[in-house]
């Protein structure tokens, strides 16, 4: 059975090395990455092929705030969250949407959880997320709704510095183009 892979990146940055492989790029935050996946699934997989892909991939990169991942190295990440969603006033737990039940979206693969918010991370000493970004949980969120399943992978490119981003952006997707084609052979470009 041939792959159906959808790729989503954020950043044209980010995925700059790689070549002839579509990916979709969401832009940066949350909304813009629910958005575009939710249209991305519903125009161009449903209305084209009258299909869904076999598994949708978010490739990018994101800051370490968790002594379990190493600025330099990818990872797979296995569980998400909104560390900017804060309304504990009403009676429901750190991190939970009112109303919505669980505050984190768990995956099949990888032990390490990203915190997702629409704010640029600092290290404060939480020890409640590995990685953060501004966008997994989004696209998590979007695949568990439509029930496709999601693989997250992040390249650690700094702990919280922009200037270490903008020194690193361009350097894990190397490494990630091998690991899809470890993954998903010849496959992994459709």
């Amino acid at each position: 059975m041939m792959n159906k892979i959808l790729i989503v990146s954020a950043l044209r940055e980010e995925v700059e090395a790689i070549s002839d492989v579509k990916i979709t790029l969401t832009g940066v935050g949350k909304v813009n990455a629910a958005i575009t996946l939710q249209a991305e699934l519903l125009t161009r997989w449903l209305q084209s092929k009258n299909n869904l892909p076999n598994v949708v991939i978010n490739y990018g990169t994101a800051g370490k705030a968790s002594d379990r991942v190493e600025v330099g190295k990818m990872y797979e990440i296995g569980s998400f969250l909104q560390r900017d969603m804060m309304v504990t006033e009403l009676g429901v737990e750190k991190y939970q949407t009112p109303f919505e039940g669980a505050s984190l979206i768990k995956n099949k693969r990888g032990s390490l959880v990203c915190g997702t918010g629409d704010n640029f991370w600092s290290p404060d000493g939480t020890s409640d997320f590995d990685v953060v970004d501004m966008e997994a949980y989004a696209l998590a969120l979007v695949c568990k709704r439509m029930n496709i399943p999601f693989r997250c992978f992040k390249f650690i490119s700094d702990s919280g510095n922009i200037k270490q981003w903008e020194e690193n952006v361009n350097k894990g997707a190397v490494i990630f183009e091998s690991k899809m084609k470890e993954l998903y052979g010849t496959e992994w470009s459709i």
